[in-house]
């Protein structure tokens, strides 16, 4: 809705500029009119039913375009009563405003042009929820002591997750290292894992690592290759922008890292998520243009411009793949049995199937901000944000930012809405993936302190 009504008031504030439409059409029509009661009494009707849509949730005073709806509908009651009952004051003020067009009108057009650029960039208009202290409340199970758990998969024996610690991603915040962590699902216990470094196998040979090397991880993922061996991808950002490659082993009851390889990322990308293939190959996002600024990604936000594609890598070069551009795409899933690929396109406001054997998009549905789509069984879990980027206020300064949220459930085969769920005030927010696990779903984000868990419905 926040779009429809910056479009709208965007129009409106060029249309009330055609004097010659405006003047010799709307305001001859009004000025020869004898009688506008018809038009007085669907003016309040759409007025009711603007104040009913507008006020028909709990909070619906803190969300912006719930306070237009509503206003919008007092607006036009009050235009409908003064249609029915002051008909001649109407066209006395209207050929005074016809006198003086373009004072008025000028003034008005900017007012709409403010309003526009204003609804695009704001949604939530309520007061954060101080979670600074990691505590669980009757809605959401916290987990604390992680940092932006970014990216979550579960492990082979079904007893672990590893997560991908975020250090940071342009242009939101300067890069620093991250580190990745199990989490232990028996006891919520957390364990930082153990890296060694191997034989270069997995990688290209002019790509290197010590083992004093730090990581910046934002997207993983796991497959079991066709060799048996478990192999986790991962998109790092620190010191330079890379894939890693690890197998990951059980060894003494827990799960350890082995470095096998690494490619380094070209130039021209700026990759946020992967997708492996059991072969060692892997698809990748390339999000946006690497250093672009804080100005540039408002813009490509606001107009959802085209500014990245799906890449993939064949272990000698990358290729990025036709018909996948699009506005911030984010995480991926990849189905290899169906050659589908789920690709969220965040700035976009858009969640795709792709399928990879004809390079074209199979079907496709609005979620606000996508971040890492889930695949398990027959359903495609993933993660809302339900805010516009001026609502994030100091967010950056905190621990943790509740914001308002949404998690989906969708049918793979269609994208259907299974079920949803949707926060405004709790301990959790600002979330990238959704993990269902038995009757738990598990929640990362970029920028907190703890892992949400929720009961599943």
């Amino acid at each position: 809705m926040n779009y429809f009504y910056s479009f709208f008031f965007l129009f409106l504030s060029f249309l009330i500029l055609i004097k010659p439409f405006i003047k010799d059409v709307i305001i001859r029509w009004i000025l020869e009119s004898k009688d506008l009661k018809n038009i007085g009494f669907i003016t309040i009707l759409i007025g009711v039913i603007c104040i009913y849509f507008g006020t028909n949730e709990e909070y619906w005073y803190e969300t912006l375009w719930m306070i237009i709806t509503f206003s919008l509908g007092i607006v036009l009651i009050i235009r409908g009563l003064l249609t029915l009952f002051f008909l001649e004051a109407i066209k006395k003020f209207i050929s005074f405003y016809s006198k003086h067009y373009f004072k008025i009108s000028i003034p008005i057009s900017l007012i709409m042009l403010y309003l526009s650029f204003f609804i695009v960039i704001t949604d939530y208009v309520g007061p954060q929820k101080d979670i600074e202290i990691c505590k669980s409340d009757d809605i959401v199970n916290l987990i604390c002591g992680f940092k932006n758990p970014e990216d979550i998969v579960v492990t082979p024996d079904n007893e672990y997750m590893f997560i991908s610690e975020m250090g940071g991603v342009g242009p939101y915040v300067e890069i620093e290292p991250g580190y990745f962590a199990l989490l232990h699902m028996k006891n919520n216990s957390k364990i930082v894992p153990n890296i060694s470094i191997e034989e270069n196998i997995w990688g290209e040979s002019q790509c290197k690592r010590t083992l004093e090397d730090k990581y910046g991880p934002h997207g993983i993922d796991l497959v079991q290759r066709d060799d048996g061996k478990f192999q986790i991808g991962v998109i790092s950002h620190y010191p330079k922008e890379s894939v890693e490659m690890f197998e990951l082993k059980k060894v003494n009851n827990s799960w350890e890292l082995f470095w096998r390889g690494c490619i380094n990322v070209p130039e021209e990308y700026y990759f946020n998520d992967i997708s492996l293939k059991s072969d060692g190959s892997f698809y990748a996002t390339h999000m946006y243009k690497r250093g672009i600024t804080m100005n540039e990604w408002l813009v490509t936000s606001i107009l959802k411009k085209n500014s990245g594609y799906l890449v993939e890598w064949n272990k000698s070069n990358f290729n990025v793949v036709p018909k996948t551009e699009g506005s911030g795409p984010n995480g991926i899933a990849l189905d290899q049995k169906n050659n589908l690929i789920y690709i969220s396109y965040n700035q976009g406001d858009k969640l795709t199937a792709f399928d990879l054997s004809n390079n074209e998009e199979m079907y496709s549905t609005f979620i606000e901000a996508p971040d890492n789509p889930y695949i398990k069984d027959n359903s495609i879990w993933i993660t809302s944000l339900n805010m516009q980027p001026n609502d994030a206020g100091d967010c950056a300064e905190k621990i943790a930012c509740s914001l308002p949220f949404s998690i989906y459930e969708l049918e793979k085969s269609s994208l259907k809405t299974l079920d949803t769920y949707s926060f405004s005030k709790t301990v959790f927010g600002l979330p990238t993936v959704a993990v269902p696990f038995n009757d738990k779903i598990y929640l990362g984000s970029f920028h907190s302190d703890r892992i949400g868990v929720l009961e599943k419905n």
